[in-house]
């Protein structure tokens, strides 16, 4: 593409308003990778997913923001009814993982602090229960993610900040080809303290060089 011609499609995405997840990712939509597919929870999900924050409790704590005193099911039905909100206003896109053998919930996946601005960006974050790590189910989750996010929501950079030791998370960001951009010093507060992350980025343009491969490697549904 002619850098005229690319500079004119960058101000027609930029001058479009931004995107409402609730009208592009509705609540029967479900985005398929090879063993596991994303979709926004429902009020039918609570149980399950109060049953999965509470048997991973602990083991969250470890890498994700403090999480309620009280895990009760009044509360988990009032995260999800919170996810419907930010979502309908194209502000944050929580997605629950489940597995495509037995629909079992695996964890959960968002697109947050996102600008629809002159960034056109998004942070990504997730988790998987402790007994189902190690199965390639983030690996999917995350790529499917980032896939969503350029193809059809129009975003340009998708970021992540992954504590140092996050060895695992670090792994999936290398596996993927995000690119380490160094690090945001005491930017995360996990575990009861500040904490040092290592940034690492993601961009369309390095997406499309990459999205075969991705298929290739089973990462994402063909």
């Amino acid at each position: 593409m002619a850098k005229s011609s690319y500079s004119e499609y960058l101000l027609q995405v930029l001058q479009r308003p931004p995107e409402v997840f609730s009208g592009v990712m509705p609540l029967s939509r479900e985005l398929y990778a090879s063993n596991i597919y994303l979709r926004r929870c429902r009020k039918i999900d609570a149980l399950e997913l109060r049953e999965l924050m509470l048997k991973n409790r602990d083991y969250l704590e470890k890498w994700i923001q403090p999480q309620p005193e009280a895990i009760t099911l009044n509360c988990v039905t009032e995260l999800i009814t919170e996810d419907r909100l930010l979502a309908k206003k194209g502000l944050r896109l929580d997605l629950g993982i489940f597995r495509i053998e037995d629909d079992k919930m695996l964890g959960r996946i968002a697109l947050h602090s996102v600008d629809f601005g002159i960034q056109r960006s998004a942070g990504a974050s997730y988790w998987v229960d402790e007994e189902e790590t190690n199965n390639g189910y983030a690996t999917e989750a995350l790529s499917t993610l980032v896939s969503f996010a350029f193809e059809e929501i129009n975003l340009h950079r998708i970021w992540l900040k992954i504590t140092k030791q996050n060895k695992a998370s670090t792994a999936i960001a290398k596996k993927l080809g995000f690119k380490s951009e160094g690090i945001s010093r005491k930017c995360l507060f996990i575990n009861r303290e500040w904490q040092d992350a290592n940034v690492f980025s993601i961009l369309d343009e390095e997406y499309d060089s990459l999205a075969d491969e991705w298929i290739n490697n089973n990462y994402l549904g063909a």
